[in-house]
């Protein structure tokens, strides 16, 4: 499991990629929790009577979801709290790994700080941690890529 954590300036810049920019649109939503004047509970499993596709999928993009929450958080007033369970899509966690059920980002922000975590659920028991370091290389680029800086937690 990777732990990192964002803070100071790199907020803001995280704050962007996730929120204004397309970033971390093709990922998909677990669940969400959001404390602004309430507190909001959000599952990413899609409604099927709502949504007709034909795609086999169970959770909602953030790209579908993006809006409704931008809705929510804008103003003047920072949220309290979030924490935002990101995955990949079946497909591509088939095509990363073999034994890999699902690989998940953690995203966590609190008192002007964000703490993000890995994991990863396997498909059959083994001690074995391939499935974790892959994907734990695989959102250190991501995180590179989109200029995102971040501090490696031991």
């Amino acid at each position: 499991m990777l732990v990192f954590s964002i803070e100071n300036e790199e907020v803001k810049i995280f704050m962007q990629k996730l929120l204004k920019e397309d970033s971390f649109d093709k990922l998909e939503i677990r669940n969400i929790s959001l404390e602004t004047i309430v507190k909001y509970e959000i599952l990413g499993n899609i409604n099927k009577d709502y949504l007709q596709e034909d795609e086999k999928r169970y959770f909602v993009k953030w790209k579908e979801l993006k809006p409704y929450i931008v809705n929510i958080i804008k103003g003047n007033i920072k949220p309290k709290f979030f924490k935002i369970v990101f995955s990949l899509d079946d497909e591509t966690v088939n095509a990363v790994c073999d034994n890999a059920a699902a690989m998940f980002l953690n995203i966590t922000y609190q008192n002007d700080s964000i703490i993000g975590t890995t994991g990863t659920s396997q498909k059959a028991f083994s001690l074995d941690k391939k499935e974790d370091k892959i994907w734990e290389e695989i959102i250190l680029k991501f995180l590179k890529k989109n200029g995102i800086n971040i501090k490696v937690e031991n």
